[in-house]
């Protein structure tokens, strides 16, 4: 089987070694090869698209308060360097706005986004808003970027708003979740690989591409690119594909 960088995608950046969602964990990324980065999105108070996986602080600044009840200028004060994993390391880094990802992919033309729509800000401000404030971030570089989520109602409206591409992560792997995916037909399916039996035949068949979480061994990896998955997301991307590499990557 012939690997390709584009088979791995960065999972919150090179997360594994640099503090998730974080501009300097995106560059570490793109420099150690990444064409496929993901990344989360939350909406501050104050409707500003900015990267952040949790609706608290806690793991990313070690503060109380939720980055959608604050706005992005209280937010630009504090210190994202996640101090449980890093001490004071990355104590420097600051908050990461969506449009600060505009200018990584337009410097870098070869790399694409997940964007992942996250739930809390969803029912906070509405999937009609979110779309639309994200994919005014984003409009110089739309053709690079995916919207996914593990709600639907956003990638029903990311459609409908002209997005063009989108992904739904499933939560649940079992039959419901299957009628769902007919019906979205999405160009991407991610997944836990851990909730999907590592057997023949079990990954659901269709025009969309399987994109696999959480793998950071290269030996599970090269098992689900046997069973069919088209990506794998791991938090390790540099030690991926240094691996792969090995083995003839492009």
């Amino acid at each position: 089987m012939k690997f390709e960088s584009s088979c791995f995608v960065a999972h919150r950046g090179y997360a594994a070694r640099y503090p998730e969602n974080t501009l300097i964990a995106m560059k570490k990324a793109v420099e150690a090869g990444a064409l496929f980065l993901e990344c989360d999105i939350q909406l501050t108070s104050d409707a500003i698209p900015i990267l952040h996986h949790d609706p608290d602080l806690a793991r990313s600044t070690g503060s109380g308060g939720s980055v959608i009840e604050l706005p992005f200028e209280e937010l630009s004060r504090l210190s994202f360097g996640e101090p449980l994993r890093f001490g004071k390391k990355y104590e420097e880094t600051k908050i990461t706005r969506l449009e600060d990802m505009v200018a990584l992919l337009l410097s870098n033309p070869e790399v694409s986004l997940f964007v992942e729509l996250k739930e809390e800000s969803l029912e906070r401000f509405g999937a009609e808003f979110m779309v639309q404030t994200v994919m005014k971030a984003i409009k110089p570089v739309m053709e690079k970027c995916i919207a996914i989520s593990f709600a639907t109602a956003p990638l029903l409206e990311a459609k409908r708003q002209g997005w063009s591409k989108t992904g739904w992560v499933v939560r649940y792997y079992n039959d419901d979740s299957r009628e769902i995916v007919q019906s979205l037909s999405p160009d991407y399916l991610f997944c836990n690989h851990e909730k999907i039996s590592p057997v023949p035949g079990a990954l659901w068949e269709g025009t969309w591409k399987w994109a696999l979480y959480e793998i950071t061994d290269p030996s599970v990896a090269e098992k689900w690119f046997g069973l069919g998955a088209g990506m794998i997301e791991t938090m390790q991307i540099a030690e991926m594909l240094r691996y792969f590499r090995g083995k003839g990557i492009a």
